[in-house]
């Protein structure tokens, strides 16, 4: 694990420095969070799930490739909940290093101060701790262990720039990998969530 983390330190330090077209940015923001729990007898986040408390904190940069297309990397602190009521109500809580990639476009400028923007790309999420209300969830690659370290999320969204550094945006991450490492009888737990995301940009 401190490899991967390693890894993705010097992709985001090589990322950062590709251009001086450049802003950087700190983000933080709030929003709600589902584990999706499936196999092939059962739903039980359609039957019992509930969405959970999410925040996330962290910096990009945001590359630009001309006066409507940039690039954003970030590096992110996230925390997702979500909670199931079976009889007595059950909750998860997990911590990612998360590493979104998006692409943003600007398609309007309204008036003077304020552009608004699409988003869309991908994440990478390394789970750094897992619960089930007060007990730890072992993470990894074995089949002992509960959960996968990695989360592949596709990401999509849209938002407005005001005053070339206020950026604020609601998007969705949609996860694709199945956390689960236990596949017996189609086993899958996935992850989603729907975020209000602040980005303050400093500078060029």
């Amino acid at each position: 694990m401190k490899k991967i983390m390693k890894v993705l330190v010097f992709m985001a330090i090589g990322l950062m420095s590709f251009t001086a077209t450049a802003q950087f940015g700190a983000k933080g923001g709030l929003g709600f969070s589902s584990l999706l729990i499936k196999d092939n007898d059962d739903n039980l986040t359609a039957e019992f799930g509930s969405a959970g408390f999410s925040f996330h904190v962290g910096a990009g940069y945001e590359i630009d490739f001309g006066d409507q297309l940039s690039f954003e990397p970030a590096v992110l602190l996230t925390q997702k909940k979500s909670s199931f009521d079976l009889n007595t109500l059950v909750t998860f809580n997990f911590l990612y290093l998360e590493m979104p990639l998006q692409m943003k476009y600007y398609f309007l400028d309204v008036g003077d101060s304020t552009r608004l923007y699409g988003l869309g790309g991908s994440s990478l999420g390394f789970l750094l701790s897992a619960k089930r209300d007060n007990d730890k969830l072992n993470v990894g690659g074995n089949r002992n262990d509960e959960l996968k370290l990695l989360d592949v999320g596709i990401n999509f969204g849209a938002g407005a720039q005001f005053f070339d550094a206020l950026n604020v945006d609601l998007s969705a991450s949609i996860g694709v990998t199945n956390l689960s490492n236990d596949v017996m009888n189609g086993l899958k737990n996935k992850n989603s969530v729907v975020r209000l995301t602040v980005t303050y940009q400093f500078g060029e």
